[in-house]
């Protein structure tokens, strides 16, 4: 039999080699980040992988800097590292998985307005930049997100969620995607992950064509749904109590009212 540490020394050289056969650290790394450890090379991917927390913590924090800033742009090291961060976040055994996804959301949101921006500087004086070959890997990654819709393995509802709001960010596929989020939320068990699954509907309802009235239609809808009601009691009527939690039905009108008004802001 082979020995556990044997294949998880062989797992992390695997990852080691194929971070840096095909990443371009040269665009990876940023002379404004000290890197007395030698951060910005395959190892920091690696160290995303990492069973202690605080090092994966860490990876993730030097990453999220490199691919953006400070949320303002997608740096040339965004493509070259994205699939290896959406890897990360398919993957449970990744620690970071959420804080991955809250990544992803900047980069996905900075990507949008550098492609909406005008020429030349904004605000301030400074450029909302993205590279030439952010756009394809960005839909590499939206497709490689999308199962992660239904990820149903227990605990993972902030992933669920992480994805939803990310995904709200692919404006160019709205239709398809509300179509996703509406089936979605009929099976979602989750309270978090449903409000954000609304919430991600209020975000693409504009940028839909075929979908749109009937985006806002739906989210009128949940704006006066209680969803399954008040939980039973379980000592009074057990069987009513079953059949509550058996049922998916959220009361998310908070959400739903939020979503709606942001909806109809942008329309």
């Amino acid at each position: 039999m082979n020995d556990p540490e044997d294949a998880g020394a062989s797992a992390g050289a695997e990852l080691t080699a194929r971070f840096t056969a095909e990443v371009d650290w040269t665009k990876v790394v940023d002379p404004a980040i000290p890197k007395p450890e030698g951060q910005c090379g395959p190892d920091l991917l690696e160290w995303l992988w990492s069973p202690d927390l605080r090092t994966a913590h860490d990876a993730h924090a030097t990453l999220h800097f490199v691919c953006c800033g400070d949320g303002g742009s997608v740096r040339p090291a965004a493509p070259e590292v994205l699939p290896f961060l959406v890897e990360a976040v398919r993957d449970p055994a990744v620690k970071v998985r959420p804080q991955i996804l809250e990544t992803l959301a900047v980069l996905a949101r900075a990507g949008n307005e550098a492609r909406a921006a005008a020429p030349g500087p904004g605000p301030g004086g400074w450029w909302r930049t993205a590279p030439a070959a952010w756009p394809a890997a960005w839909e590499r990654a939206v497709d490689a997100l999308l199962p992660l819709l239904a990820d149903d393995v227990e605990g993972d509802e902030d992933v669920r969620a992480g994805v939803a709001a990310v995904l709200a960010r692919a404006t160019h596929r709205a239709d398809d995607l509300v179509d996703r989020f509406l089936a979605r939320f009929e099976d979602e068990p989750d309270l978090s992950a449903a409000e954000q699954l609304v919430l991600a509907v209020g975000e693409l309802a504009p940028h839909a064509v075929e979908r749109r009235e009937g985006a806002v239609s739906w989210l009128r809808q949940r704006t006066t749904d209680a969803g399954k009601g008040e939980e039973p009691d379980m000592d009074d009527d057990i069987e009513a109590w079953l059949a509550w939690m058996e049922q998916h039905g959220h009361d998310v009108r908070p959400a739903a009212i939020v979503a709606l008004r942001r909806a109809l802001q942008l329309l």
